[in-house]
């Protein structure tokens, strides 16, 4: 008996074709999905939690930012919102957020997790400005240092120490969150590929089993190849996500139930996606009823639109709430802002008045220059109001000049100065004769008497003045001289003779009878007289931040002591301002500045 190729073995080797195609399929499918499940797992575990941690960090520097830039300009409580928030951000969740960063950054480059370090190190350098910041404004007292508030200004203010330092960090952020997205990219695109890749063999051997089917379907019986070959072209569409307009092939036996059920089947998968499509376009209330009670993907539907319902309307909620309490806080802002600006009109325009209060006080240019010629007046006030001043005056035919300091700078130092030349003028009235010695003693008991009422008070006074008095008697070519802390300088043919002051401050009721030491100086052509406050050896600059120091100071004046006034007064000014600019960070003026020179 010869070898039959049977229907059933036809059929078997339809099967067998069938069989071998889908193991081949299977094969390709499974390394596919394998590469892309890789891929998806990298990007969804590694690279967009990674993004979403850099960026949340991103965020939270430039929120660190304003809350600084609120703590260093907004004089307020330690327990304010702000300050709490800031303390919180930069203890609890900036900490948290670097906590994650580190965990995803085991799987990143070698690069990358340098450039992770390098930004850690800006971020830490940053922090550390910070609490430079929360370190010298802490409590609202520490606001009304002028110096400590412009300092921490000065570092938050755009172009300061602390906005460069978060715009680098910031932008090295940025490049890491670009990094990570190119790896994002570069992982998509391999998955893209492999599923192409997936794709091409699919055709491929789809085409050839359509080929084989073909031959098959030669020698098959038409009865059975022609419906499944419908069915097979139905489940070919669904495979690729649409619908087709028939799915019926009506034979009355087997094959003809099963294309029955496709096409319940595809109806249903019809109402299925309408359903969908209105749960995501937010229409919650649309019908919708499951192919049966086992009906897995009809039931998880139903649950998702409840859920999805509730959660928008929670969302809602939540939007209407952070809507009001913006425009509350808003409200609020602003009315915070116009009060302190018309506080600060009202400040800056009471200290104008100030100023031309005690503009009254010191002598007129044509005053100095009649009475004292070639003269040299380097008066640099650290505020608006100054508590150094100048004086100058004539008495019975001799010049009686003067550099007071007294204690203080800004408004106090000015009220102070105010009073200091009031019991200064006092003194030289009861002086007749011009003994500075003697005119200091009176002006030490004038100023004890007005500045310590109560010396046995434990709310007395402890305020008073540094001065250098000269007597300039030019008939006869001498000068009388008497101080009190501040010296006097003689320079005589390059070389300088130092006149050294009494220990003594003005206004102390512990010196009230204590003598003061006078010299007389026999005065000769072109000898230069100079005689300052403290203000310009006090002063810190340089490239190591540090004083002026006396030494500096007396070859300065050596260097310009043959000079003339104009000459005196820009050399005085640029190399002041060069010390202040020296170093990395411009030093700010610490104290009024008042240097006098006098050409014989």
């Amino acid at each position: 008996m010869g070898f039959r190729f049977t229907i059933s073995r036809k059929i078997g080797v339809g099967f067998a074709i069938l069989i071998l195609t889908t193991l081949v399929l299977v094969f390709l499918t499974y390394r596919t999905l394998s590469t892309g499940r890789e891929m998806n797992d990298n990007i969804n575990d590694i690279y967009n939690p990674s993004v979403s941690s850099l960026e949340k960090l991103k965020s939270d520097v430039l929120r660190s930012k304003t809350l600084i830039s609120m703590w260093a300009g907004v004089q307020s409580r330690e327990d304010t919102k702000e300050k709490i928030s800031l303390k919180k951000l930069l203890q609890d969740e900036i900490p948290g957020v670097k906590q994650n960063i580190d965990s995803l950054s085991f799987h990143w480059s070698e690069d990358e997790r340098r450039q992770k370090e390098k930004i850690y190190s800006e971020l830490d350098a940053l922090f550390v400005l910070y609490g430079k910041v929360q370190r010298t404004l802490v409590d609202m007292e520490s606001y009304d240092m002028p110096y400590a508030r412009f300092a921490m200004g000065e570092l938050v203010e755009e172009g300061g120490s602390i906005d460069q330092k978060s715009q680098k960090v910031i932008e090295e952020l940025s490049l890491l969150i670009s990094d990570q997205r190119v790896n994002i990219t570069k992982d998509s695109v391999t998955m893209i590929n492999s599923f192409t890749k997936l794709e091409a063999y699919l055709t491929i051997l789809g085409f050839g089993l359509f080929i084989a089917g073909l031959v098959i379907a030669y020698f098959t019986v038409q009865s059975i190849v022609v419906p499944v070959r419908s069915l097979r072209e139905t489940l070919l569409i669904l495979g690729k996500g649409k619908f087709p307009e028939k799915a019926t092939v009506d034979t009355g036996d087997e094959i003809g139930e099963m294309s029955l059920a496709l096409e319940q089947l595809v109806q249903g998968l019809k109402r299925t996606t309408e359903f969908s499509n209105n749960v995501g376009e937010g229409h919650y209330d649309t019908e919708f009823q499951p192919l049966s009670n086992e009906d897995t993907l009809g039931h998880a539907l139903l649950l998702m639109r409840t859920e999805l319902k509730k959660r928008d309307e929670d969302y809602q909620r939540q939007v209407n709430e952070r809507t009001r309490e913006i425009s509350e806080q808003k409200d609020k802002i602003e009315e915070q802002n116009e009060q302190r600006k018309e506080l600060l009109e009202s400040i800056t325009a009471s200290i104008k008045y100030a100023r031309r209060l005690q503009e009254n006080i010191l002598p007129s240019e044509s005053r100095i220059n009649a009475l004292l010629p070639k003269s040299t007046i380097f008066f640099k006030p650290k505020d608006i109001v100054s508590g150094d001043f100048y004086f100058v005056n004539e008495y019975n035919g001799k010049v009686v000049f003067a550099s007071v300091d007294c204690t203080g700078h800004g408004v106090p130092g000015a009220f102070m100065s105010l009073v200091g030349h009031n019991a200064l003028n006092s003194a030289i009235r009861l002086n007749p004769g011009l003994n500075p010695a003697d005119i200091l003693r009176d002006l030490n008991r004038l100023s004890s008497k007005a500045l310590n009422s109560d010396q046995n008070s434990e709310y007395g006074m402890r305020d008073g003045m540094d001065l250098a008095l000269c007597v300039l008697d030019r008939e006869n070519s001498t000068l009388e001289y008497s101080g009190a802390h501040n010296p006097l300088y003689l320079i005589r043919d390059q070389n300088i003779e130092i006149y050294k002051a009494d220990k003594i401050s003005i206004g102390s009721t512990e010196f009230m009878n204590e003598e003061f030491t006078r010299y007389k100086i026999n005065l000769q052509k072109n000898d230069m007289i100079f005689i300052f406050s403290d203000g310009y050896v006090d002063q810190f600059g340089g490239e190591q931040g540090r004083k002026f120091m006396y030494e500096p100071f007396r070859q300065l004046l050596l260097s310009i002591a043959n000079e003339d006034a104009d000459t005196q007064f820009k050399v005085l000014d640029e190399t002041l301002d060069a010390w202040l600019n020296a170093g990395k960070t411009p030093q700010e003026q610490i104290d009024d500045i008042l240097v006098m020179g006098v050409k014989i």
